[in-house]
């Protein structure tokens, strides 16, 4: 079974620091937060989403010709449409759909796990990593 690189667990870990930015800034010094943080915070979010989406798209596109390769490709499709979706609703609306997203992420995660080939690794990472999201959105909602 392969392995992943030390280098992805970095990148995605990485990934969360723009996750935490937001919510810690608004907790320690909110006065000094700029007017655009929150859309660009959410933006970021609804990129992430997007592109968690369309790694599951990759992972379906070897077996794009059987049953299962096209619901992998319709779920990761479905996935980033709720996410640009969600993008597009008001600011405390779109920090729970989001969330939404994430977890259905996970989920599809569940059934890639499953059904395509399996990478050592990568659902504990990438639930993990969703973990580590879905509190940063919960963090956010609370200080509403």
């Amino acid at each position: 079974m392969y392995r992943l690189p030390p280098l992805v667990f970095l990148l995605g870990y990485a990934g969360l620091l723009p996750f935490i930015a937001g919510p810690l800034w608004l907790s320690l010094v909110p006065d000094s937060a700029p007017v655009w943080l929150d859309r660009v915070w959410l933006l970021y979010a609804a990129m992430i989403a997007s592109f968690m989406a369309g790694s599951l798209w990759g992972m379906a596109l070897p077996t794009a010709e059987g049953p299962d390769g096209l619901i992998g490709m319709a779920l990761a499709t479905v996935l980033m449409l709720l996410a640009w979706g969600a993008a597009a609703l008001a600011f405390p609306l779109a920090l729970l759909a989001l969330a939404a997203v994430f977890i259905l992420l996970v989920l599809a995660e569940i059934w890639r796990q499953r059904v395509l080939d399996p990478l050592s690794g990568y659902f504990s990472l990438r639930l993990s990593l969703t973990a580590g999201v879905v509190l940063c959105l919960g963090w956010r909602y609370a200080l509403l």
